[in-house]
């Protein structure tokens, strides 16, 4: 119990902006419990936390302590995109999965070395949303300025931030529906199982319901690669890589041919 409430600790300081971590640092608690990101992440894991709980003591008859236990630490683990677990998820409750999923894919801090679409994202388009409904509801003379905290301080949430990160979680979203779906064709297995398995490559998290193994076929293992490089290395950049090496290819044999003909 103590070793496991060591690492949920490391693993939720893991996750953290580096530059909340350094507010943290100096002392500056209250600047760092006001950042947007922190809140949403503690909110998320006293949300979901009791939830899978239960959802853990209905089906697999644990009593509700190491429901509690099992769920918390699972919770932290997929959240952060550690990595780590405590027990098989073969036969974990497919609600129970589905919310893993769903973790997995949210991810850790924007200014962290955690994978997944990043909770600021994620938390940015909750307020995007709030506010096409709130524009909706509202007299059109009404003018509002959505904002956020960050650890520099208070940010508003303009149309470029805005436009980045709809492009940033759909470009994500498709990724992941696109490798889910190749998951079930290559690994003959479930769809809720392919989208663990992927949501766990794309977000470098490591964690697997069983698909993915020493046996795992190559066509698998070559779509979690894939998977894992544009988790890790941002999916921005390597769309940006492969265009530019396109261009430059393309410039090349352009240029080829036309000194070729003279």
């Amino acid at each position: 119990m103590a070793i496991e409430a060591v690492t949920i600790i490391l693993m939720l300081i893991g996750t953290t902006n580096f530059a909340v971590l350094l507010l943290l640092a100096r002392k500056k608690i209250k600047q760092a419990l006001k950042v947007s990101e922190v809140r949403f992440m503690f909110l998320l894991i006293l949300i979901i936390s009791p939830i899978v709980a239960a959802s853990l003591f209905l089906k697999l008859y644990m009593n509700m302590g190491e429901s509690i236990r099992a769920a918390l630490f699972n919770v932290v683990s997929a959240l952060s995109t550690t990595g780590y677990s405590t027990m098989s998820y073969s036969e974990w409750p497919v609600f129970s999965i589905g919310i893993l999923i769903l973790l997995m894919l949210i991810g850790g801090g924007i200014g962290s070395t955690a994978g997944g679409i990043k909770m600021t994202r994620v938390y940015l388009m909750i307020r995007v949303g709030k506010e096409n409904i709130r524009k909706r509801l509202s007299s059109p003379r009404t003018v509002n300025h959505p904002y956020y905290y960050r650890a520099q301080g208070k940010t508003y949430i303009d149309k470029d931030l805005e436009s980045d990160t709809v492009g940033f979680i759909a470009c994500y979203l498709t990724i992941f529906t696109v490798g889910s779906l190749l998951i079930t064709l290559t690994a003959g297995c479930s769809l809720s199982d392919a989208m663990f398995e992927f949501a766990s490559s794309l977000g470098t998290v490591g964690l697997s319901i069983g698909v993915t193994g020493p046996a795992t076929n190559a066509a698998t293992l070559i779509v979690e690669i894939i998977g894992m490089m544009m988790g890790r290395l941002e999916i921005f950049i390597i769309i940006i890589g492969v265009y530019s090496g396109f261009s430059s290819l393309k410039k090349y044999l352009k240029k080829s041919g036309s000194d070729c003909s003279h």
